[in-house]
């Protein structure tokens, strides 16, 4: 909600999303970066828990994932880790996509020692608050150039297999 049009409805406890959501980023050059929210990835997703299969299959499709992460939670390395898994346990090679790990609700206490952890998995961290807005320019800015990046390599790809 905080990034685009889309208004899904949503609660004060997790994954009150049953349907995938679709939202428009717009930017200043008049493009566009359509983003799907997909909150309903619990443990077992990968074996069709929840609302599994349903919304495993949008992933696929996607040019870059964004791990939103809950830094007020108990543990969000776990959540993390789970997310990864589940995709992983889906389809072998599919968190290996260009990844961001949006670490969230910067606006509440949070464990600097997690943010370090979280540092150390390699992916690019980016702090947010979906609340006040803070961090969330920056990561519309970074996902336009790497979702760009991305379309780049795929059309140098298919040049290459025409030669």
């Amino acid at each position: 909600q905080a990034i685009s049009r889309a208004r899904p409805k949503v609660a004060a406890y997790p994954f009150t999303t049953v349907n995938p959501h679709i939202g428009m980023v717009q930017y200043d050059d008049l493009t566009q970066l359509a983003v799907a929210d997909l909150p309903g990835l619990i443990r077992g997703s990968s074996k069709n828990r929840g609302l599994g299969y349903a919304f495993l299959q949008h992933v696929q499709r996607c040019r870059l994932l964004v791990y939103v992460i809950d830094l007020s939670a108990d543990d969000p390395l776990d959540q993390l880790d789970a997310l990864k898994h589940e995709l992983e346990e889906y389809e072998t090679g599919l968190s290996e996509k260009p990844s961001i790990v949006l670490a969230n609700k910067t606006d509440m206490p949070y464990s600097e020692a997690v943010l370090e952890e979280l540092h150390k998995t390699g992916l690019e961290v980016m702090l947010t608050s979906g609340r006040t807005g803070k961090g969330l320019e920056h990561f519309l800015t970074r996902a336009k150039v790497i979702s760009d990046e991305f379309v780049e390599q795929l059309e140098d790809q298919q040049e290459n297999t025409r030669l």
